[in-house]
């Protein structure tokens, strides 16, 4: 009596102590998996129903709702899945949300009293989650120390119980958010606790029940129930019959649920299935699930290898060693089940596929650690401290944006690649970030006040126009990092800029700044009724936080010709009367503005290859300088603000030595995602310089001493600015520090305006050096920008004629943009209309037409790196083709 006495009271406390631990980083690490669990318990308390109907806005937190036999729309909410009825259900089964619902009570009462307001049941939902999964996490680990208390000592039972606890994903997958996961493990303990106790009616009804419960509450995890329920009867003896039926009458609910709620026996799994789903290799998917770096079991929790030693101790009753084989069973087909899926299991910190048969490992494991030597237990315990501090550093550092790489690869063979990368392991990515913060009870809230058209309320726009949104959001009383927009759940634009609001603080006295402006992405919308939905960032690290939504009516724009039109339409025989190259000029200055960040820069995308396929995005200097050369002259077209921004992101992008990097500074909030800490060179700093100088002209003067130490035999300047020694960030080819032609043409634009004689000097030497191929470093393959850069030359006193091999392209796709730019780098005469209207207006339609579409697919190849470089790199900008498409609409206009 007193040991178990004992047993009860260590057990208690073990459970305390996982509270504790598993509320310690005070947040939530949740996923779209879990909502229907978070919000259902008051869909339940409040409405009385199961179905997500009346919390489906705040259950999709802001993403569209899907539509019964529609395609899946980007960006909408997976987790909720339409029934064909009209209603709406969760993704995942219900189990483990009606059985947590009685926790909720007291939730749901004091909503009820202060009113059922989302923003309210959300903040209360959030904290309802990591309490109620933390529960579920800490009574699993507390009934984990008195099952194993019936096969181990005190001692072991614990160091178990705190390997469970601490060193598994009970800690990261089970304790942080509801997932099923979590109840899973605590239906296996209590299981095992009954089957392993002596039979009586009761408990056989009982191991009945929770062989039905386990199933129903995670259908992989039929696969553990069937085995353990196996052996239930076994165990059951005479009284079998009761097992039999308990987990019939455990499972009918579920049952009746998946057939006359959502209209499919195997549930909404059925409706939104997929045949794909277990289309994988089982060898590479059992190697990813047990030894991947970023989802290996073994590599989280590598005190589990010890399971190698079980075969040598099985236990020495019949009953127990039939257990033991019954639950081995039941592990290896749940193992090649997932390992037959894509074992990468979403954004999740670790193993999150393999949570739910940790009890039964660790029941396997008990004998192993009971018999190990003073020098084995060393090793096991050490082995058990790495998994705590891998699991520890999940909870205090995870956000899931190290996970973000493991899924870049979308298709292909080489998908799987990245999840294989030491580099990208949770563990190993997640502390650079440093700690995210505790935002459990923090109040989020905020609002969109209005949508403005040119200073004018609406709520309704044609298709097009600029759309200003206005609105205020605090994170508590503080002002949050950023607030941002989605329409239609698709990509988001967002904003760090506040403003003070008198009315807010008034309100909620002590409030900083929480008034945002932003300018919407509509270009391209449908007509139709679009859904806007503000969201929240508390901090660099912190979660999301839905906040509002609001519609925004879109209708087609008039193909009436306007005003406008004599801005951009050539005047010339057949020139169009439609007023449609004036709206393609308005998507275009609107697209521009739209993927302009807030800090002024535009991103650029880059390929391995010289197809536009798989891009990926950076930030540098040398884009958005060329952009604001480019859309200088277009101010009309309501781009001066776009320019005005771009110029003051460039100023700040000089150091205190003058130079300026093409990823910008080396501590830029970008740096490390968008770009890295690259050598100071010649391109960009003679860029910026020219298009927006600092105030401070000693600065200047330092870096054209700097750039004069660059220069070559040749007379030409180098491209980086440190001696080989000191380069960061690069990946140089044959020659470490080329001279290339188009560095050459942005320095001369500088020179010849700051130091005359210089630029004469530069000029004579690139006139002699154009035909040296040596010099087509970074334009061999692209001559775009050289193209461009001849005019401007010209005009400021450099004549330079490109040979006629460097005017064409040998990527057949790109020719249609060296076309273009050749029209605007070519000869015309003022005061009269081009000669070759019709060829220009052409193809300014061929460019337009379907929305841009080939502009979108194929976008100017601005210039790619040294094609002698270990790694390929081809720069393309989708907005450079809108700015070039703008200047040619522009210059073809009658004068």
């Amino acid at each position: 009596m007193t040991s178990l006495r004992g047993d009860r009271r260590a057990s208690l406390i073990l459970g305390l102590l996982c509270m504790l631990v598993y509320w310690a980083n005070g947040r939530v690490i949740s996923a779209g998996d879990a909502f229907g669990a978070r919000y259902l318990p008051f869909a339940i308390w409040g409405h009385g129903t199961v179905l997500l109907d009346p919390i489906d806005t705040l259950t999709a937190q802001g993403r569209p709702i899907p539509r019964y036999q529609e395609p899946p729309q980007a960006g909408a909410a997976f987790w909720i899945v339409p029934t064909a009825s009209g209603h709406r259900v969760s993704l995942y089964p219900v189990v483990l949300p009606v059985l947590v619902s009685p926790l909720y009570l007291p939730a749901v009462i004091w909503v009820a009293e202060q009113g059922w307001a989302e923003g309210r049941i959300d903040r209360l939902a959030r904290a309802m989650e990591k309490f109620v999964a933390s529960l579920l996490a800490s009574a699993s680990s507390a009934l984990l120390y008195l099952l194993l208390r019936r096969r181990a000592s005190a001692a072991t039972a614990r160091a178990l119980t705190i390997a469970y606890a601490f060193g598994t994903t009970t800690w990261m997958i089970g304790s942080q958010a509801l997932w099923q996961h979590g109840m899973g493990q605590l239906l296996i303990v209590v299981l095992l606790l009954v089957i392993t106790a002596p039979c009586t009616a009761r408990r056989a009804l009982a191991a009945g029940a929770l062989c039905g419960l386990i199933a129903g509450n995670r259908p992989p995890d039929a696969v553990l129930g069937a085995a353990l329920g196996l052996y239930a009867l076994f165990w059951a003896g005479r009284r079998a019959g009761l097992v039999v039926v308990a987990s019939l009458v455990a499972a009918l609910p579920v049952l009746l649920y998946n057939v006359g709620v959502v209209g499919a026996i195997g549930g909404a799994y059925q409706l939104m299935g997929q045949a794909a789903f277990f289309d994988h290799d089982m060898i590479p998917g059992l190697a990813g699930l047990l030894f991947s770096p970023t989802r290996g079991l073994f590599v989280f929790s590598p005190f589990l290898l010890f399971l190698v030693l079980a075969g040598r101790h099985l236990p020495r009753d019949r009953a127990l060693r039939g257990l033991s084989l019954a639950m081995s069973v039941g592990i290896v087909a749940q193992v090649l089940v997932y390992s037959k899926t894509d074992w990468r299991s979403g954004i999740a910190f670790g193993p999150r596929f393999l949570t739910d048969l940790l009890p039964m490992l660790i029941w396997l494991l008990a004998p192993v650690v009971e018999s190990l030597s003073r020098g084995g237990r060393a090793v096991f315990n050490a082995a058990v401290g790495v998994s705590i501090v891998i699991e520890a550093i999940g909870a205090f550092t995870y956000t899931g944006k190290s996970d973000w790489p493991l899924f870049a690869a979308a298709r292909g063979d080489d998908k799987f690649e990245a999840a294989w990368d030491w580099r990208n392991a949770p563990f190993v990515a997640s502390p650079s970030s440093g700690l995210a913060p505790a935002e459990i009870g923090r109040a989020m809230r905020g609002t969109i006040d209005a949508l403005e058209v040119e200073g004018r309320a609406t709520d309704s726009i044609v298709s097009g126009e600029e759309v200003i949104a206005r609105g205020w959001a605090l994170a508590g009383r503080a002002t949050p990092l950023q607030v941002g927009i989605t329409i239609d759940g698709r990509e988001t634009t967002a904003v760090r800029t506040f403003q003070d609001r008198p009315d807010i603080r008034d309100i909620l006295p002590g409030a900083g700044p929480s008034g945002w402006r932003l300018a919407l992405k509509t270009t391209g919308l449908a007509p139709g009724v679009h859904s806007l939905s503000l969201y929240l960032w508390a901090s660099e690290k912190g979660a999301v936080y839905y906040l509002a939504q609001r519609r925004l009516t879109v209708t087609a724009a008039s193909p009436a010709p306007d005003a406008a039109a004599s801005a951009v339409e050539p005047q010339a025989p057949r020139a169009a009367s439609d007023g449609s190259l004036a709206a393609s000029a308005r998507v275009a200055a609107a697209r521009i503005r739209e993927h302009q960040a807030e800090a002024g820069y535009w991103l650029t995308t880059f390929t391995n290859s010289t197809r536009f396929e798989h891009p990926q995005k950076e930030m540098n200097t040398y884009l958005t300088s060329l952009l604001v050369d480019l859309l200088e002259p277009r101010r009309d077209a309501g781009l001066g603000d776009s320019v005005r921004r771009a110029r003051a992101h460039l100023t700040a992008q000089i150091e205190s030595d003058g130079l300026v990097r093409y990823h910008g500074l080396p501590n830029a909030p970008g740096i490390g995602t968008l770009g890295c800490a690259i050598t100071p060179d010649t391109d960009d700093t003679a860029l910026v310089w020219r298009i927006a100088p600092a105030g401070d002209r000693q600065r200047l003067a330092a870096a054209l001493a700097t750039l004069e130490g660059y220069r070559a035999d040749n007379g030409l300047y180098r491209t980086w600015l440190a001696p080989r020694g000191a380069y960061q960030c690069l990946d140089p080819g044959r020659d470490p520090n080329p001279t290339d032609v188009a560095i050459q043409m942005h320095l001369l634009q500088l020179l010849l305006a700051e130091q005359p004689p210089a630029g004469r000097d530069l000029c004579a030497a690139l006139r002699a050096n154009l035909h040296d191929d040596r010099i087509w470093v970074y334009y061999d393959l692209s001559p775009l920008v050289p193209i461009l850069r001849t005019r401007d030359l010209e005009r400021a006193g450099c004549a330079l004629a490109l040979p006629a091999s460097r005017l064409a392209t040998t990527i057949p796709e790109q020719q249609i943009w060296v076309s273009l730019v050749r029209f605007l780098s070519g000869p015309r005469d003022a005061g009269r209309a081009r000669k070759d209207a019709l060829e220009v207006e052409a193809i300014l339609r061929d460019l337009a037409a379907d929305d841009f579409k080939r502009l979108r697919e194929n976008p100017p190849l601005l210039y790619h790196n040294d094609l002698t470089a270990t790694v390929p790199r081809y720069y393309w900008s989708e907005d450079a083709g809108y700015a070039l498409w703008l200047r040619l609409a522009k210059e073809t206009a009658a004068p």
